[in-house]
Formats: C-alpha cells, sequence, structure tokens
C-alpha cells in the first residue's frame, strides 16, 4: 500500500514501482498489489485500505483510522519517505496541479467521562476484536499466518482467530532479519514495525501491533490517564513486585516523573496518529487490535488502567474467555522473547 506522486517523471524513486501517468501531468508510482479499476486504483480490506483516483484529479482516500503517514512537499507525496510535511489522519490529500490538504470536521470522537469498569472493558474490547477479525474472515481468500510469538498481544488476537474457528498457519520467526524488498527496506529507515516483516507472497499476516497504544499498555499514555486523575503511575510500578510489564516500564520512567498536563483530546489524536504497519507489496497484514470504539476504554477506572497497564489483565481476560490453553504461552515479561533484531 505504498505510493509516490511527482510532478515531474522521476522512473522509479529507487524502490522498483510501477509508474502510471494521469491526466493531469502527475506520476504516480505504486508497489505491488494493487488492483487498477476504471477511475481508481485499490488496495487492501475493509480495515486498512486504500483507494488513489487518478483522472482528472489524483485524490487520496483511506479506511477512517489510516495506518500509514502521508508526507509531502511542493511537488510530491508519498507514504514511505519522510518529506517536509505530514498529514494527520483527518486530513484528505487531492492534487490537481497543486497539492491541496482538507480536513474532516469532528473526526476526532467525544468520549464520556464516566468511568468503566473491568467488565465493560472487557466487553467493549471482545466486541471489537469479534467484529475485527469476523469482517476481515467474511471476504478473506488467502491464506492466514500468525507468529509463534508468546506475547500479549499477538496471543489475544490468536485466541479471537480460534474462538471464531477461523484457519491459519503459525509460523517460528527467524533467526536472523528476514531480507526486505525494496520498498520494505527503505520502509525500515522510518518505521520500526518494519524491521519484524517477513514478506510472504499473497498472503496475511495476523499482528499484535496497536495493542499497547489501543489498549491501555503503553505507559506514557496510562500516565497521562492517572496524573488527571492524582495517582502516580511510578508508585504502581514500584509497588508492583512482579508484572508482565515491568521491566518494559523503565524506558517509560523518565518520562513519568512529571505529571501531565495532557487533555484527553490531545491523547485521542496523539493515538490515532501513531501509523505502525500497512501492507507491503503482496504482503498483507491485519491488526486487529485497532477501532475507534477502543477509544472508550480512555474512562476505564482506576485499577482497570492499572491492572493492565502493569499486568495485561484485560488482555489476559480475552484469551481466558477465547482460548484459554494460550495463557500459558504468554510471556513473563514483554519482548522477553523476541529476536534481538527487532530492536536494532
Amino acid at each position: 500500500m505504498n505510493f509516490y506522486c511527482s510532478s515531474t517523471d522521476i522512473s522509479s524513486p529507487c524502490v522498483d514501482l510501477t509508474k502510471h501517468k494521469t491526466i493531469n501531468g502527475w506520476f504516480l508510482y505504486l508497489d505491488k498489489g494493487w488492483t487498477k479499476h476504471e477511475k481508481y486504483f485499490y488496495k487492501g480490506f475493509s480495515s486498512s485500505w486504500c483507494k488513489i483516483y487518478m483522472d482528472p484529479n489524483i485524490r487520496i482516500e483511506t479506511n477512517k483510522l489510516r495506518d500509514f503517514p502521508i508526507y509531502y512537499n511542493k511537488d510530491s507525496v508519498t507514504n514511505f519517505q519522510q518529506l517536509g510535511n505530514i498529514v494527520p489522519v483527518d486530513g484528505i490529500v487531492e492534487i490537481d496541479k497543486e497539492i491541496s490538504i482538507t480536513y474532516q470536521e469532528n473526526f476526532y470522537p467525544r468520549i464520556s467521562t464516566k468511568h468503566l469498569t473491568f467488565k465493560e472493558c472487557h466487553e467493549i474490547l471482545y466486541d471489537t476484536l469479534i467484529e475485527n477479525v469476523g469482517t476481515f474472515v467474511s471476504s478473506n481468500k488467502d491464506p492466514v499466518y500468525i507468529p509463534l510469538q508468546g506475547g500479549i498481544d499477538t496471543l489475544t488476537v490468536r485466541s479471537v482467530f480460534d474462538y471464531l474457528g477461523v484457519d491459519y498457519e503459525t509460523f517460528d520467526l527467524p533467526a536472523s532479519a528476514p531480507a526486505l524488498s525494496k520498498v520494505g527496506s527503505e520502509l525500515l529507515k522510518n518505521h520500526w514495525a518494519f524491521t519484524q516483516v517477513e514478506e510472504k507472497d499473497n498472503s496475511v499476516i495476523v499482528t499484535g501491533f496497536y495493542g499497547d497504544e489501543w489498549v491501555l499498555r503503553n505507559p506514557y499514555y496510562a500516565h497521562v490517564l492517572l496524573s488527571q486523575r492524582g495517582m502516580s503511575i511510578i508508585d504502581e510500578f514500584d509497588k508492583t513486585k512482579d508484572c508482565y510489564m515491568k521491566g518494559y516500564f523503565e524506558n517509560y520512567r523518565g518520562k513519568c516523573v512529571s505529571k501531565s498536563e495532557m487533555a484527553v483530546e490531545e491523547l485521542i489524536s496523539q493515538i490515532c496518529n501513531d501509523f505502525q504497519i500497512w501492507h507491503l507489496n503482496n504482503t498483507k497484514f491485519l491488526s486487529p487490535l485497532k477501532h475507534i470504539s477502543l477509544l472508550n476504554l480512555l474512562t476505564a477506572d482506576n485499577q482497570t488502567i492499572i491492572d493492565q497497564v502493569t499486568d495485561a489483565k484485560l488482555s489476559k481476560s480475552i484469551i481466558e474467555k477465547c482460548n484459554p490453553s494460550l495463557l500459558r504461552l504468554i510471556d513473563k515479561r514483554k519482548n522477553q522473547s523476541d529476536p534481538s533484531y527487532f530492536w536494532i
């Protein structure tokens, strides 16, 4: 789902893209996996797609929660090379002779201030995963692969596939960093998630991406919420002797020393503009831990936030419901069994 639009013919920007000339004189370059329709190119599936209209103007449309950034300068627009400006998730790009950006009104949702119980949060997460996975499998025809990892997010998603009786294959992560295509190598320069990618042609790889940010396990986001309630996330971790997120939190301790003044509205914008992974050539990625309804989890009660950010109890409750046999596979600590190349 990678593209490059340019006002000049640059042949291919060094990453094996296919060139298309448009009526307005601009050039559009696409990676593999797009299908051409009468007036537009399309790639993706229901929860993660991009449609690029060509004639008479270029117009880029996506699903509401776009998975990729869009960069631009005065004569180029792309989603895999950093240019001078970035379009936030509520922005829509159109190109006539020049690039124009318009913004969708009331894009970011307003959420209730009423605190939700653990049970209510569980139901939101469960319903979201059932919807995301169920909608995907209703139209998918490609083989599905899930990595054999002990990460809580991967196992949470995997348990839902088991619960719904969806066929998939598991695979071991390679011992060393997999070779990437040219466009994949370009993405890797600025987007860490592609470190973990092994391209599999004409297939879908299921991921646990977005779980930290959308399901109350990003320590800084939890710090923002708890600060508003007069609580210290540092105190909560320090009085917890052992938990899933214990070691990982040390990466965030310095950021959580001072009380956060960030408003919930700003936090919502930050979550929605966190771009992690998107389709690459003929490999598609399904990341079910992302949905507009999950923003309601930001109103979870204090104990639910603490239990989730320290020991992933909300996520574990989904596994317990959907396939409790997977609970024994959860890593004792976050990232403990990840290959070293994940973090190079």
